[in-house]
Parts: C-alpha cells; structure tokens; sequence
C-alpha cells in the first residue's frame, strides 16, 4: 500500500513538472505520454528494487556455482522477496501491454516458492530451474518496451 502511495506522488510529480517545463501549458494539464508515465513508474516506483533483484541474481549463481546449500536458500529467498516487492507496482499498462514485466517477476516467485519446499542442492538447483528463462523474457520486455515508450528509455 505504502508503494502506490509512493506511486502516485512520483506520477503526480512527473505531471506537476511537466506542465511547469512547458512553454505552452495551459491551465489544464494534458495526459502523460506513456513514456512520461513509463519515466515516473522507473525512476519513482520501483528504485532500488531492480539493483535487488540483480543482486540476487548474481548471488543465486554465485551459490549454485559454489554449491553453497545456505547461500543459494537465502539467495532464492532474497529473490522472492524482490520480485514480491516489485510484483506490487507493476509499470503502466501501455508500456508492458503483453505483460512480460509480470511473466518474469513470476518465474522469480516460483523459484523462491519451490525453494522452500527443497532439501538439499539438486533440489535447490531444480527449483531455480524457472530462473533461467527471465534472460529471454526480458529481452522481450525490453524490445516492448523500445516499441512502447521509445528507445531513447
């Protein structure tokens, strides 16, 4: 709930000073292009939670590589947690209309759900199996998102 307060003020903002910059604003202000909307969903929504994500990315195969049981736990959890956190303020709709944003952030949540369930490293690797296909889905969201909001994102 606190996020989409968060949400609404970044958004809010974004309008408040686009309208300001603009040489022929008028009284009422014109709808946000959905690249504006996309610019105030990234850079005042979602912050940091991409660099967690990442982060635990990067520990995931960093654990898996060392055969660590403890570290990959705790970095499938710590993935979970971040895309839990990211899942709950999703970008505007017309710029991930197929809603890959979504799909990726779900194979995420599954390997942290299985990997509660695991016991023991081959059941852990197994359950960060669905991790592998994020590469692809966010290749694809990106290429939306290049068509969406534009390349220069």
């Amino acid at each position: 709930m606190k996020l989409a307060v968060i949400a609404a003020a970044a958004l809010a903002a974004a309008l408040s000073l686009t309208a300001c910059w603009s040489a022929t604003a008028t009284r009422t202000a014109a709808s946000p292009t959905c690249h504006q909307q996309y610019e105030a969903w990234k850079h005042g929504v979602v912050g940091g939670g991409f660099a967690a994500l990442r982060s635990a990315f990067t520990a995931v195969a960093s654990a898996r590589d060392s055969q660590d049981v403890p570290k990959l736990t705790a970095a499938l959890k710590q993935a979970g947690a971040a895309a839990s956190q990211l899942s709950a303020t999703p970008p505007p709709r017309c710029a991930d209309p197929k809603g890959y944003y979504g799909q990726m952030l779900a194979k995420v949540t599954a390997a942290a759900g299985d990997a509660k369930a695991a016991s023991g490293l081959s059941a852990l690797i197994v359950a960060a199996a669905p991790l592998r296909a994020v590469p692809g889905i966010e290749k694809t969201l990106k290429a939306e998102l290049d068509k969406t909001v534009g390349a220069s994102r």
